[in-house]
């Protein structure tokens, strides 16, 4: 693995549950010289980092993913878990995945172990696979630092996505502080937590555009997911360096639309991401 000294982060799905033609679900990554931590893993995210590797993108490979942040149990930010565990294996990965999240993460990937067992015991029959690079073992996320190393230090917050365990996660490098919101309303705390950071990374829907929704998901977006004018309102209190929109609910808006609605009412800089961008601190 090249040790490449600097921070970039990769989005590497920035969709919702709903499936697009040119957006996978959520899932990113932060790597830091050259070693990636991911953040939730949609499908399609275990391609992305290969499509990003060929397109030169990215230093680092499959084999790398070793470190997993969940910040919930949906399926979009989980139903790729399957091909986290197995593709890299296959390439070459030889320890365990480790994932940090809520609670349930262990027993999500354990049933996994159990779904595949057919698959995991004719690829150690058949092929030179490492004895530990399918497994994945699961640590609880609650409030307050839940990992470093000598390259990174990560932060939970719970998040308020509903009736489920749910968090975002603080990043600090040495080149910076990178906030990824999840899913979720906007929280206490979260703009004194976020505050100052160097990249901002959160979902959002088009204030704009709920009227318009059916009244059940006009409901449900309001109650655990984050308006544009709730994102400007929280941009400006926490003033980042940048702000990345992903998990984005367009309602027939194109992207600039979207980030209108934020950049009436906050004046720093706003992107609505796409698969494959990078961010480099």
């Amino acid at each position: 693995m090249a040790d490449v000294s600097r921070t970039q982060v990769v989005m590497l799905g920035s969709g919702t549950p709903n499936a697009e033609a040119a957006r996978v679900s959520s899932g990113l990554a932060i790597a830091v010289d050259g070693q990636p931590y991911l953040v939730d893993c949609g499908h399609g995210i275990v391609q992305r980092v290969v499509q990003a590797r060929a397109q030169g993108l990215i230093t680092w490979d499959t084999t790398d993913l070793e470190r997993l942040f969940v910040t919930h149990l949906h399926a979009d930010h989980t139903v790729g878990l399957p091909d986290l565990l197995f593709t890299p294996w296959i390439h070459g990965r030889e320890v365990p995945l480790q994932a940090w999240g809520p609670v349930g993460l262990d027993h999500m990937l354990a049933h996994l172990q159990l779904a595949y067992a057919e698959n995991i015991r004719e690829h150690r029959s058949a092929h030179p696979c490492s004895e530990h690079g399918y497994q994945a073992l699961a640590h609880e996320v609650t409030a307050g630092c839940c990992y470093g190393d000598e390259r990174i230090t990560v932060q939970a917050l719970p998040a308020d996505h509903g009736e489920l365990d749910a968090f975002s996660y603080k990043f600090v490098t040495p080149a910076g502080t990178i906030v990824v919101s999840g899913d979720t309303k906007p929280a206490p705390g979260f703009a004194d937590w976020a505050r100052g950071c160097d990249l901002l990374i959160h979902e959002v829907y088009s204030s704009r555009q709920l009227p318009d929704r059916p009244p059940a998901w006009r409901a449900y977006h309001s109650r655990v997911h984050t308006s544009t004018r709730e994102l400007a309102a929280l941009a400006n209190e926490i003033r980042p360096g940048c702000l990345w929109l992903y998990h984005q609910l367009f309602w027939e808006l194109t992207p600039s639309e979207l980030v209108s609605e934020i950049t009436s009412k906050y004046a720093g800089e706003v992107v609505s991401t796409a698969d494959l961008d990078t961010f480099e601190l």
